[in-house]
């Protein structure tokens, strides 16, 4: 396998997170009785972006920036607590891809949208915290994916050729982030279906993580 370092996403590409946000975001909806017509296409807007990049809008669409800091503030807290209540839903194959990348000596890293705080919770959830050199979390770099600096980021501490590296990717801002950097990337979806732009810019499209492994495996 010639692939010496592969850079993952988090939030539906190793865990259903992108479910219990809209989960967590529903509830709050009827909670906080905000002034939008809430559904799943209005949840679809914000997967693959940080909350600095999302506030904006959600100031705008609910006239209330107080009321939007207040929203997102709570729905993490709420999709935490509703993965330490109901368990967190793994995806298909990352253990056995985990393992597989560090019998090979591969070196996995995190370049997740997400704060910090909800990347350290879900990867120790997970259990899986050792199987990473490092995280680039969203509330650590300047801007968020579609633009490549998060991925960069992740890349330049691996002293690694980017053509040794591999992104993982289910978001299409992600796949753009990815593409930008110069650095290969799979797209494994979750809500969002592959298109036209996510075909020309992934070197694979796959149905989830243990297909990775395989994959990998053939190369």
């Amino acid at each position: 396998m010639r692939k010496k370092a592969v850079i993952f996403d988090m939030d539906g590409l190793m865990f259903d997170t992108e479910t219990l946000g809209y989960q967590a975001q529903g509830e709050l909806a009827e909670e906080l009785a905000l002034p939008i017509a809430f559904d799943f296409d209005y949840y679809l807007k914000q997967v693959g972006r940080s909350d600095k990049d999302v506030m904006p809008e959600l100031a705008s669409d609910f006239g209330d920036a107080e009321l939007a800091e207040r929203f997102l503030r709570k729905m993490k807290k709420r999709q935490t607590d509703i993965a330490s209540e109901q368990g967190l839903p793994i995806k298909k194959g990352l253990y056995d891809l985990l393992a597989f990348l560090k019998e090979e000596g591969v070196v996995c890293v995190v370049a997740s949208s997400s704060r910090r705080r909800e990347v350290s919770f879900y990867l120790e959830l997970a259990d899986i915290s050792q199987y990473f050199r490092y995280q680039v979390c969203g509330d650590e770099v300047s801007f968020a994916k579609p633009d490549p600096e998060i991925f960069l980021s992740a890349w330049k501490p691996l002293d690694i050729p980017k053509e040794d590296c591999l992104i993982l990717e289910d978001s299409l801002n992600g796949i753009r982030a990815a593409y930008d950097a110069g650095i290969e990337v799979i797209m494994i979806p979750d809500l969002i279906v592959p298109d036209d732009e996510a075909k020309a810019k992934t070197i694979a499209i796959l149905p989830d993580l243990h297909a990775v492994m395989d994959w990998l495996k053939e190369k």
